[in-house]
């Protein structure tokens, strides 16, 4: 009889411990155009199931979601973003309610492309909406670091290997950026719809105020292997970089003397711009490697 009774209360023991509350897990954290699941993870088949949502910024009861009676449900990001879900399960006549989970689509500020404006090389262009540029001179254009992979296009024409944060404007054109969220790289957002339009500016020119610049000489010009660069009364400047036509900056490099050697024997055949930058002034001078 002992026996028996003991039996009993192993099994009642048994069916208690799995009859129990349900656990719940499952996607969290969604995408713009993905859905997510969340499902019973505690091995335990109830006899009926019921899913539950709420928003969790809303003083609002839980309201039981259509059609979601298994042991897991799918959700989109769009519905259900800021929601809270639970299960409520029956199994043998008892009632049990799950943990909750929060859900939340990622979202991120506008992306936009940003430049600081020059007064002594830019002015607004009513016309355009954008900016005359003196010649030689440039502008350089940043994003959110958030996004990744960017995009950034010339007059409606993708720029080949142009995929950082920054891109160096060196002449006239519309310009405008794809940037991906890095948390959701598939998402893409664009500033097509506000370009930046730059005008050449030929009524000044970027440095031809300053008499000191007259002095600096660049040679032989065009240049094969090294190109020589001469500062004359220009003592002002401490680093160049060297920049392609589509305004990629191939390199930067500290100037520690009057007369410097510029190599190029890593450069491509093409036209140059060699950008001289100081505390106090900058200017760009034009060369061609052959």
């Amino acid at each position: 009889m002992k026996r028996i009774l003991l039996l009993l209360f192993c099994l009642g023991s048994l069916q208690t411990a799995l009859a129990q509350n349900p656990t719940i897990s499952g996607d969290t954290m969604l995408c713009p155009w993905t859905d997510g699941t969340a499902t019973i993870t505690n091995g335990v088949t109830y006899d009926s199931y019921q899913w539950y949502f709420k928003y969790w910024f809303l003083d609002d009861p839980y309201e039981a979601i259509s059609g979601a009676t298994s042991a897991s449900f799918t959700y989109d990001w769009y519905t259900y973003d800021q929601a809270l879900f639970k299960v409520v399960a029956i199994k043998n006549g008892v009632t049990y309610e799950s943990n909750e989970i929060q859900i939340d689509s990622y979202n991120w500020v506008g992306f936009n492309v940003s430049f600081q404006i020059d007064e002594e090389t830019m002015t607004y262009n009513p016309e355009t909406q954008g900016f005359y540029l003196c010649e030689g001179a440039t502008v350089l254009l940043s994003t959110d670091p958030f996004f990744v992979n960017i995009e950034w296009y010339k007059d409606g024409e993708l720029i080949a290997g142009e995929t950082g944060n920054t891109y160096l404007i060196t002449g006239e054109g519309s310009y405008h950026a794809v940037g991906h969220p890095g948390v959701c790289p598939n998402n893409s957002n664009t500033t097509i719809g506000q370009p930046i339009v730059v005008t050449a500016n030929t009524d000044c020119s970027l440095g031809i105020e300053n008499p000191e610049f007259a002095s600096i000489k660049l040679y032989p010009n065009p240049a094969k292997d090294f190109l020589n660069l001469e500062l004359g009364n220009s003592s002002d400047f401490t680093s160049y970089s060297i920049i392609d036509v589509s305004g990629k900056v191939l390199g930067t490099q500290n100037i520690s003397a009057q007369n410097t050697q510029i190599p190029l024997n890593h450069l491509s055949n093409g036209f140059y711009i060699l950008k001289l930058e100081g505390e106090k002034f900058s200017t760009t001078k034009k060369f061609v490697k052959n």
